[in-house]
């Protein structure tokens, strides 16, 4: 898995008269101080805030602007999710403030042949759906890649025998004529390249979800308790 550059600037707004900003020095009212915090991360691997910021305040509650982006836990862990930019908010027990802004960029480690086949499942499997919909059948399929049970390869795992009816039915080769006319849906394209990149996560109905062990999708699967838009995950 390609490594996801998390670019981290942190603005701490300072709420009380005296109180100490990643450092044991003190801060006066209204002072902003910037603190740059540039770590490479691979996929699925954090950044702890509390450690890296020294938040020696015992209680903070953390939430992300975007968790599309960069989800955050209770403990303040940050985990990058895909390409875009969300703000972290942290509040403490005594009123502190921070707010961290992150900028998520993963380098493109996909080809033109693989975006293209994968936009066109995408559509052809989920392409009224929402765009939660879209990306989890992308990272459905590129677990696929990444598990031993299955082909290694994108294309082999999209042509194996039975197991993606828009293969078998032609709705595949309709969805490329589409993608090469330009006409393809950008929700699916979109999808299509934050699976590719390594995307791990889905947000659906204001819930953020762990795709990282899901390798099956239909309209029904035995034993699923997760669904979205038409279809079951498990």
């Amino acid at each position: 898995m390609k490594r996801l550059i998390l670019s981290i600037l942190v603005l701490a707004l300072i709420l009380s008269s005296e109180i100490a900003v990643a450092t044991t020095t003190s801060a006066k009212v209204n002072q902003i101080q910037a603190i740059t915090i540039a770590k490479p991360l691979k996929s699925n691997k954090q950044i702890k805030l509390k450690k890296s910021l020294k938040l020696n305040v015992p209680y903070w509650k953390f939430k992300s602007s975007k968790p599309t982006v960069a989800v955050v836990s209770k403990k303040g862990t940050i985990t990058a999710v895909e390409d875009g930019k969300a703000t972290i908010k942290g509040t403490a027990k005594n009123g502190r403030i921070i707010k961290v802004k992150v900028k998520v960029k993963t380098p493109i480690n996909y080809t033109k042949k693989q975006l293209r086949l994968m936009a066109s499942i995408i559509y052809s499997e989920a392409g009224d759906q929402s765009y939660a919909g879209k990306l989890a059948v992308g990272i459905v399929i590129m677990n696929r890649v990444k598990s031993k049970a299955y082909p290694n390869t994108l294309k082999k795992v999209i042509y194996a025998p039975y197991q993606f009816g828009p293969v078998r039915n032609g709705s595949l080769k309709r969805s490329y004529r589409l993608y090469d006319k330009g006409q393809l849906d950008k929700g699916c394209i979109k999808a299509a390249k934050a699976a590719l990149k390594g995307a791990k996560y889905v947000t659906y109905k204001k819930k953020t979800i762990n795709f990282k062990k899901y390798t099956d999708f239909s309209g029904y699967v035995p034993g699923a308790k997760l669904k979205i838009d038409g279809h079951m995950f498990k």
